[in-house]
């Protein structure tokens, strides 16, 4: 064979075998898109089994966000608060007519109860429920519809408020049994502490009391000598000088008595002395007697 032919017979078996090689590739490569069509055709047909489903979800979540819309009203975010008085809980807002918030009747325009909301770490939390005041075109004055408790107002801060004027009446009524709780709870605490103040004051009566029955007891120092040296040297004291002087009184009657007592006995001695003189004489008495007798 010519050099020629065999060199071309050996590029052919090199072709051969690279066809081969890239047909059995080719066929693996098929195999795995067949098997990923096979797999994509059966996920297709489950998500279109689940689609159904899954719009039916979708109508009822639209359904649900709708009605909490329509309960909750409109809402104006990014509104400028100032607190304009906190006894009255008095707001100044940055919205007004302009924000198409009246609603004109025949004789006033009629303002909707406005939800105020003030801004809390990365949320929002509620403040209460506000009634309009004054109003024009890009501001408004509104109100606390009840009074503010005490402290309330010290809570609320300048800034970027949400306002809504729609609110779930199941929330409202909620937070109006919350209310009551709460209020019931600070009348109990404002009688207990005027239970407490009162019980203070008695304690402070029954110490100046005892200070002063102490005095009595110990004495008063500060007195003057008009007010009785009693009052100024104490019962304790004054008590323990009478005492004292009961005992030199007594020991002055102990020795008066002892004093009596010899001279008692001296006494007793001279009464015997003077019988004994008396008896010796008596005969000598007689005799003269009985002389003079004789005589006459």
């Amino acid at each position: 064979m010519h050099l020629t032919g065999k060199i071309f017979a050996f590029f052919t078996l090199c072709l051969a075998v690279g066809a081969v090689v890239m047909t059995a590739k080719v066929l693996d490569k098929q195999n795995e898109w067949n098997k990923k069509v096979e797999d994509a055709r059966t996920s297709y047909q489950k998500v279109v089994a689940e689609v159904p489903d899954a719009r039916s979800q979708v109508d009822q979540l639209k359904g649900e966000l709708s009605r909490q819309r329509l309960d909750w009203g409109r809402h104006w975010d990014d509104v400028v608060t100032q607190i304009n008085d906190v006894d009255r809980g008095i707001l100044n807002i940055e919205i007004g007519r302009n924000n198409n918030i009246g609603r004109n009747t025949d004789s006033e325009t009629a303002y909707p109860t406005l939800y105020a909301f003030q801004p809390e770490g990365d949320g929002m939390v509620y403040v209460g429920a506000f009634r309009v005041v004054t109003m024009d075109a890009t501001r408004a004055a509104v109100q606390l519809t009840r009074p503010p408790r005490p402290g309330e107002t010290s809570t609320w801060k300048p800034g970027k408020w949400r306002f809504r004027d729609g609110f779930p009446a199941a929330k409202e009524g909620k937070i109006g049994d919350l209310l009551i709780d709460l209020t019931v709870l600070e009348e109990r605490v404002k009688s207990r502490r005027l239970n407490l103040a009162i019980q203070e004051k008695s304690v402070i009566k029954a110490q100046n009391l005892l200070d002063q029955r102490l005095k009595e007891l110990n004495g008063n120092p500060d007195l003057s000598p008009e007010d009785g040296e009693v009052y100024r040297k104490g019962l304790v004291e004054s008590l323990r000088i009478a005492q004292d002087k009961r005992d030199e009184a007594l020991a002055e009657v102990q020795k008066l008595r002892e004093q009596l007592h010899t001279l008692y006995g001296r006494f007793k001695g001279l009464l015997a002395e003077n019988e004994q003189l008396e008896t010796r004489l008596q005969p000598a008495t007689k005799t003269g007697q009985l002389e003079t007798n004789v005589k006459n």
